[in-house]
């Protein structure tokens, strides 16, 4: 599965163009807080604790929640290497924190970027409208067929239904985000990057465990 990954993603080495982003240099920072109500900032875990950084599509998406329940069932193997993982959701906090009351939240810190600003300081671009139209087809198709259309139907009201409703609507029907994973080091610095597709899998808890401690040299 791991050869699989790295032969069919959108794997790259950083390039130029990530102008803020180098291998084995120090990756960005940033601080926000998560749904657990903690602010999390990649300064607090130096010493610490590795970071696997996953850039999602939040909760919103059928396939991002069926990844994260993967990724909860492998959390333990991952905290006994000291690796510690961090979603990043393109959703309101206030909206992740009113789903996920209602739905068992990860262990780990699920933290919110609406206005996708780290997104974009980590090199993830908006692929447009018409790979955000494909994006919701697929997506509301595929919770049909796992028999979570009306929880992804509810997921995406939450997300919509408040006072950013223009925002949020513009969000959905417009941006189309694709999903990374960046392995950081209890250094803080950034060792491999993985770009995934909107609407493929990202690599399995035991999978990520094990690239890890390759590209990291646990």
């Amino acid at each position: 599965m791991i050869a699989e990954h790295m032969a069919n993603e959108k794997s790259r080495a950083l390039n130029e163009q990530d102008e803020s982003l180098h291998l084995n240099q120090p990756a960005p920072h940033f601080s926000l807080t998560s749904i657990q109500g903690q602010q999390i900032n990649l300064a607090d875990y130096h010493g610490r604790k590795h970071i696997i950084l996953w850039f999602s599509r939040g909760f919103t998406c059928p396939f991002c929640r069926g990844h994260m329940q993967n990724i909860i069932a492998g959390y333990e193997a991952l905290q006994e290497q000291d690796i510690e993982v961090v979603q990043v959701a393109p959703n309101l906090l206030e909206s992740a924190m009113i789903f996920f009351r209602n739905d068992t939240h990860p262990p780990y810190p699920f933290v919110c970027d609406p206005d996708k600003r780290l997104f974009a300081t980590y090199g993830i671009g908006d692929q447009g409208v018409l790979t955000a139209t494909r994006n919701a087809f697929v997506s509301f198709s595929g919770a049909a067929l796992k028999k979570e259309f009306g929880k992804t139907v509810q997921a995406s009201w939450v997300d919509v239904a408040n006072k950013n409703f223009l925002r949020r609507l513009h969000h959905h029907a417009l941006t189309a985000l694709d999903q990374a994973v960046f392995f950081i080091n209890k250094e803080g610095v950034l060792k491999y990057r993985l770009d995934v597709d909107a609407l493929k899998d990202i690599p399995t808890a035991a999978e990520l465990l094990t690239l890890f401690q390759q590209k990291c040299a646990l």
